[in-house]
C-alpha cells in the first residue's frame, strides 16, 4: 500500500504517512517488502529487543567507567590521609546521585538539614535564573537559621549581572562570597560532615556523589580552604588575588590550612603537595609557625595552635 493510499484512508496529509513510515524503518518495527514493491513487513520483535538490550548494557557499561573514575580519584584524594593516621577507611557512605532532579532534591534536603556551616565551590561561568532563583531561596533560609555560607566563584562572573545581583543579595544576607581565575571542580561540604562533588567527567550537574565521613569531609574542607585562601572578595575587584601576609593576631589562611594538614599527621612531602609549594617552603613555613607559637617542638605547636583557636576556619 503506498503512502497516498494509506493517507486517504486516514484522512491525513501524505507528508505524515511518509514521516510516519521513515520513523517506523528507522526504529527497525518496519521494513520495505522484498515482495511487494509498494508493501511493507514487520521487523523481527526478537531482535528488536536484543538490539534494545545491548544498547542499554553499553549504556550501563558507560556509566559504571564513569563511576569507577570517580572512585578513583577520590581514593586518590584521601591517600595522603589514610596513610598518615593509619586507618583502614574513613571514607563513610557513598551514594550516586544521578539526573538533576536527583541533585537538586539532596540540595535541597541539605540545605535544610545544615546546622553551621556550607562551603561550595562553583566552576561554571552561566547560571539559568531558575538555578539562581533556587540557589537564593535555599541559601537565604539557611542564613536566616544562623547558618554560615562561604562559596568561590569564577571571575568571569563578575560580569554577569543576575548571578552579581544574586550574591549582592546573600551577602546582604550574610554569606560570603569570593571570585578566584581558576575553580578546579564543583564542591559543596556541608557542617564538614557530609559533601556532594561531581562523577560524571562531562557535566558537573548531570551526576554527584554525597559522601560522608570524617576522613573524606576532612579533605574536600582542605580542598575548598585552598581555593578560598587564594580568592578575592567582591569589595576588591581591582586587586589580584592573593595569599594573605602574616599578622601578628593569627594566622594567615595558608598557616591554617597547614595546621590542619599537620594535626592530621600529614608528612611535609604530602602537605607540599596539598598546597602546591616545595618541602623546602613547608618545613620553612612550619619553623615560622612554631616560632610564633613560641614552641619547641611540632607535637606543642599544634597544642598551642589548638589552644589558640588557630585550628578555627577564620571567622
Amino acid at each position: 500500500m503506498g503512502d497516498d493510499v494509506a493517507a486517504h484512508k486516514l484522512g491525513v496529509p501524505v507528508t505524515e504517512v511518509t514521516t510516519a513510515r521513515a520513523q517506523l524503518i528507522q526504529a527497525g518495527l518496519i521494513r520495505d517488502s522484498w515482495d511487494d514493491d509498494s508493501g511493507i513487513a514487520f521487523g523481527n520483535p526478537q531482535l528488536l529487543l536484543d538490539a534494545a538490550l545491548r544498547r542499554q548494557e553499553t549504556e550501563l557499561a558507560h556509566r559504571q567507567e564513569e563511576l569507577a573514575e570517580s572512585r578513583l580519584g577520590l581514593e586518590s584524594l584521601l591517600s595522603d590521609y589514610l596513610e598518615a593516621t593509619s586507618q583502614p577507611s574513613m571514607a563513610g557512605e557513598v551514594v550516586e546521585l544521578v539526573g538533576r532532579e536527583a541533585i537538586q532534591r539532596e540540595l535541597e534536603t541539605w540545605s535544610q538539614k545544615v546546622q553551621r556551616e556550607v562551603l561550595a565551590l562553583h566552576p561554571d561561568t552561566s547560571y539559568t535564573a531558575e538555578q539562581l532563583a533556587s540557589a537564593q531561596a535555599m541559601d537565604v533560609a539557611a542564613l536566616a537559621r544562623g547558618v554560615k555560607i562561604r562559596s568561590v566563584y569564577r571571575e568571569d562572573c563578575r560580569t554577569d549581572p543576575a548571578v552579581r545581583a544574586y550574591h549582592q543579595t546573600v551577602t546582604k544576607h550574610g554569606a560570603e562570597v569570593r571570585y578566584a581565575k581558576v575553580v578546579p571542580a564543583r564542591l559543596l561540604v556541608f557542617d564538614r560532615q557530609a559533601g556532594m562533588i561531581p562523577s560524571h567527567t562531562a557535566d558537573n550537574r548531570r551526576a554527584a556523589l554525597r559522601l560522608e565521613g570524617e576522613g573524606v569531609a576532612a579533605m574536600l574542607v582542605l580542598s575548598f580552604d585552598l581555593v578560598w585562601s587564594q580568592a578575592t572578595a567582591e569589595e576588591r575587584d581591582s586587586l589580584p588575588p592573593r595569599i594573605e601576609t602574616a599578622g601578628a593576631e593569627g594566622p594567615t589562611d595558608l598557616d591554617r590550612i597547614l595546621l590542619q594538614l599537620l594535626s592530621m599527621g600529614v608528612k611535609d612531602e604530602a602537605a607540599a603537595r596539598h598546597l602546591g609549594v616545595s618541602v623546602r617552603t613547608v618545613r620553612r613555613q612550619i619553623a615560622d609557625l612554631m616560632v610564633r607559637l613560641e614552641a619547641g617542638s611540632r607535637f606543642e605547636a599544634g597544642m598551642q595552635a589548638a589552644m589558640r583557636g588557630w585550628l578555627r576556619p577564620p571567622e
